[in-house]
């Protein structure tokens, strides 16, 4: 009973996570599907996710990579264990 249990809330999960991606990627997908091949030289306007998707892997400009990776972390570790004794009490 336990496996069909967690099998059930992994499957809900999952398909929670589908359908908030879905909704959010929407208005994307129909904007590259209405995309004509005339207008391939034009220039388009991003927004959203698109303007900061690369910002993500971009290393610091000074070159403070170390203080960066340990302050990150540290915000992780310490925000999880704050979670966790939040939740505990």
């Amino acid at each position: 009973f336990a496996i069909v249990n967690s099998l059930m809330i992994g499957f809900l999960l999952c398909g929670t996570v589908a359908i908030i991606m879905i909704r959010a990627l929407r208005k994307d997908i129909t904007k590259y599907n209405e995309f004509d091949i005339e207008d391939y030289n034009t220039p388009v306007e991003e927004s959203g996710w698109k303007l900061i998707h690369a910002d993500v892997f971009r290393p610091p400009k000074k070159g403070r990579t170390l203080l960066s990776v340990a302050v990150g972390t540290g915000l992780q570790i310490g925000t999880s264990v704050f979670f966790t004794l939040v939740f505990a009490v």
